[in-house]
């Protein structure tokens, strides 16, 4: 490196103390290509220190402390401005030297939201939502849905939780879709079909449980949410909508801001295209889908005890 040759064997005097309890003492200071070497008087070496770890702290314009390492007790004092400054231009030649990995990170990250963009424009918005959907891993689809399901909470509820309708929900669960990983909940008020999330999420509201006294026209409503999650990706539903630059956030990175993660819960509560009317059940409902008990206490599942 130019910055190295330049001071090769530059020389000067300094006080070097080997530890905190000891006497400082006169050392001849040389700069090498890659150490700093402290010799005696007489010529004979005392330290080798190497250029890239040394930690110099300037407390005068023409004086420094040195140390080998920062937090090391061995240090050096030198008054030389010459040697001072060929140390910090040798230290900044080694630093743009080194790898920087946040940089490279950073530049890494701008050029494939670029290549991503003009991939969009290029194939099109539904194939960036298929790829999106395609490489996203499974835990991160189960991550983001449980995230959808507290923001679609904290927009349209709180979610219904009385402990007899939350039983309820789950033993319907367990009957219509046995060893399936699947959470049912309940938001109050109305609405056509229920929400389907990515990782299993199905989201019922207060109409579809206390409309009928059949438990039947419910065990319809979850029926039609399994056949969804069976057939189509409900994340892909809610990408179509949210723009090419939600896919492009969880193709780079798997994750999505706070606003993206608002975005896809508002596109969730307000989309209607799937009525529960139009899927059918994938297996047939079992008869009755819950004992009286439980179906009375699914339909008191929004009401405070």
């Amino acid at each position: 490196m130019t910055a190295l040759k330049a001071y090769d064997r530059l020389e000067c005097t300094g006080l070097w103390r080997s530890g905190p309890a000891m006497q400082r003492r006169e050392v001849v200071v040389s700069c090498g290509q890659a150490t700093l070497i402290l010799t005696d008087m007489q010529n004979r070496p005392l330290a080798h220190w190497s250029l890239a770890a040394i930690d110099v702290q300037t407390h005068k314009e023409d004086a420094a402390t040195l140390r080998p390492a920062p937090g090391s007790e061995e240090s050096l004092e030198i008054s030389d401005k010459p040697m001072l400054e060929a140390l910090l231009k040798v230290q900044k030649a080694i630093d743009r030297s080194r790898p920087h990995p946040g940089r490279l990170r950073f530049i890494f990250a701008v050029s494939s939201v670029v290549l991503l963009s003009l991939a969009t424009l290029i194939w099109g918005p539904q194939a960036m939502v298929s790829y999106a959907t395609k490489v996203l891993p499974e835990a991160k689809r189960v991550q983001l849905g449980r995230v959808l399901a507290e923001r679609i909470g904290q927009l349209a509820g709180p979610y219904c939780t009385s402990p007899e309708g939350i039983r309820s929900a789950a033993l319907m669960v367990e009957r219509l879709a046995p060893n399936t990983p699947l959470e049912l909940r309940v938001l109050p008020g109305q609405r056509a079909a229920p929400i389907v999330l990515p990782g299993g999420k199905v989201i019922l509201f207060d109409n579809m449980v206390r409309q009928s006294d059949d438990p039947v026209v419910t065990a319809g409503y979850v029926a039609s949410a399994i056949a969804t999650l069976n057939s189509a990706d409900p994340l892909g539903l809610y990408l179509e909508d949210a723009g090419p630059l939600v896919s492009i956030s969880l193709i780079t990175s798997n994750e999505l801001s706070n606003r993206q993660v608002n975005q896809l819960a508002k596109i969730a509560l307000s989309d209607q295209r799937r009525p529960a009317s139009t899927l059918q059940p994938p297996t047939p409902l079992p008869t009755p889908p819950l004992p009286d008990g439980a179906w009375l206490g699914l339909q008191a599942i929004c009401t405070p005890r």
